[in-house]
């Protein structure tokens, strides 16, 4: 029997209304609400939208608005254990690996997700980092990060420590340019090709765009980045909370739309390689 390749998105948040038993930080409900839908997304509800839309898998990334907390997330994917697995939240600030060693015990848990903002004044090349980078490479930790605008100090960082596994969110965009106008920061991330241990998350892709599916500006961008890295260090995935268009839409992308993606690339890229990143069984 022939069992076919899951299709695993590689970004997806879940999260629980703002209560006061579980507050956010100051201003959390302003940039959720900016950026984000209005409803939260639940696991019950995420399961619902995978199965209408074809996708078996997903990772769940626990989003910044709600703070350093990942105990839903969790208990998602504890619920679910074949359909998730979460890329924790880490606050760089501890200095301490200890209680992220102590969430990578936990089986559902894959690895680690960064956010690098300006606006917060994150930065990739911060000293404050240097315990989390030193940790995930002699541990082999998978790390997601955002860091867009800060792709020289990813390369750095990646040349630094050759053993560390970096995936860059959503093609490493900013969003200050979009549809072709984004070619150059599509470049540079094609740049980083070079260095073995970065992949891309080929996330959110209608985020950048000013089109309706299937976003054809976008196109010779995935073109460029498929070119660079190959299907084996590139992750489909939605960020469905912000996503513009159907959901089914942007699995039909991958799957029909882009006549460079054929064959087995097409399962590598929309589930295989990821999977395989994260160490979990197909």
């Amino acid at each position: 029997m022939t069992v076919s390749t899951p299709v695993v998105d590689a970004q997806v948040h879940v999260w629980l209304p703002e209560s006061s038993d579980r507050p956010w930080p100051p201003g959390g409900a302003e940039r959720a609400r900016s950026m984000h839908r209005a409803e939260p997304i639940s696991g019950p509800t995420l399961l619902r939208e995978m199965r209408e839309a074809g996708v078996d898998r997903a990772v769940l990334v626990p989003p910044f608005f709600e703070g350093y907390r990942n105990d839903y997330a969790v208990a998602c994917a504890t619920e679910a254990p074949d359909a998730f697995r979460v890329m924790a939240r880490v606050d760089l600030r501890t200095g301490d690996p200890g209680p992220v060693r102590e969430l990578l015990r936990d089986p559902v848990v894959a690895g680690v997700r960064l956010v690098f903002l300006p606006a917060d004044a994150g930065r990739v090349d911060d000293p404050g980092a240097e315990w989390l980078w030193a940790f995930a490479e002699a541990e082999d930790v998978p790390v997601m990060l955002l860091a867009s605008g800060q792709l020289g100090a990813l390369g750095d960082l990646a040349r630094r420590r050759p053993g560390l596994r970096l995936a860059v969110d959503h093609l490493g965009l900013t969003g200050r340019a979009t549809d072709a106008a984004a070619a150059p920061e599509i470049e540079e991330l094609a740049g980083l090709a070079v260095l073995p241990t970065v992949s891309v998350k080929v996330t959110a892709v209608p985020c950048y765009s000013t089109e309706s599916a299937p976003w054809p500006a976008m196109h010779p961008h995935l073109r460029r980045l498929f070119d660079a890295y190959g299907p084996e260090r590139l992750f489909w995935g939605s960020d469905l909370s912000r996503l513009r268009g159907a959901y089914a839409d942007l699995v039909r992308l991958f799957r029909e739309d882009l006549d460079f993606l054929t064959g087995p690339d097409v399962d590598a890229v929309m589930g295989a390689s990821v999977l395989r990143w994260l160490g979990w069984p197909a």
